[in-house]
């Protein structure tokens, strides 16, 4: 019998987005939370399941057999809905959300919270039209549409939102209380989930994420 392992971190917004949708297919999973600070993505075994020390990992077991690892989330997300996903969704228009969050939208707003979280610097003024010219493609999307792609939640949706949550890390540049389009669609993706499923994946990064408002 299929099932997996998950290791991750709860500031990782592809863990969060792996995290949510083992629970939202209802998957036989394990989770391991490491710790970073203590070398625990560089130990001998982790090493062996992921040599790039990065979280999300996944194990896919077959009964007892580790059959498959996998690193990044949106190679992890796109293995899972294959298997357990909405056949109806239009690839190419789920890929080009996914590479446009992996390419464009990740790397826009790692260059906004890096430097608060990890060197308590405010970021770069050349580097915020960048990010919010982002963020106004994905206004201007979801103007028209409920969810990425289609009228549905895919893993789009999960990735993307993920990486939403983490730039409020810097709301002095970009509120989403203030996007009222934006912030309806997180609305709308959180109200896919139960309660108690949200709360487990979202509360330790909001926590998180609260204690360190500027």
């Amino acid at each position: 019998m299929k099932h997996y392992k998950l290791y991750y971190i709860n500031g990782c917004p592809g863990a969060r987005a792996v995290r949510l949708f083992l629970r939202y297919k209802k998957l036989k999973f394990e989770e391991v939370l490491i710790d970073f600070s203590k070398g625990e993505h560089k130990t001998d075994e982790f090493l062996k399941y992921n040599p790039m020390h990065t979280v999300p990992t996944l194990l896919v077991f077959n009964n007892n057999d580790i059959v498959q690892t996998l690193y990044e989330s949106r190679v992890i997300l796109k293995y899972l809905d294959g298997l357990y996903g909405q056949p109806i969704v239009p690839v190419l228009e789920l890929d080009k959300w996914l590479f446009w969050d992996l390419g464009f939208l990740s790397p826009n707003i790692g260059k906004i919270i890096y430097p608060r979280l990890f060197r308590n610097q405010v970021p770069n003024e050349s580097d915020i039209p960048a990010f919010l010219e982002k963020i106004k493609y994905l206004e201007n999307h979801l103007n028209d549409n409920k969810f990425l792609v289609s009228d549905t939640l895919t893993i789009a949706d999960l990735s993307a939102s993920m990486l939403i949550f983490n730039s409020q890390y810097e709301k002095s540049i970009f509120n989403v209380e203030n996007n009222q389009v934006i912030n309806d669609w997180l609305q709308r993706i959180e109200s896919k989930f139960s309660v108690d499923d949200w709360n487990e994946v979202m509360t330790p990064f909001l926590t998180h994420l609260f204690s360190n408002q500027v």
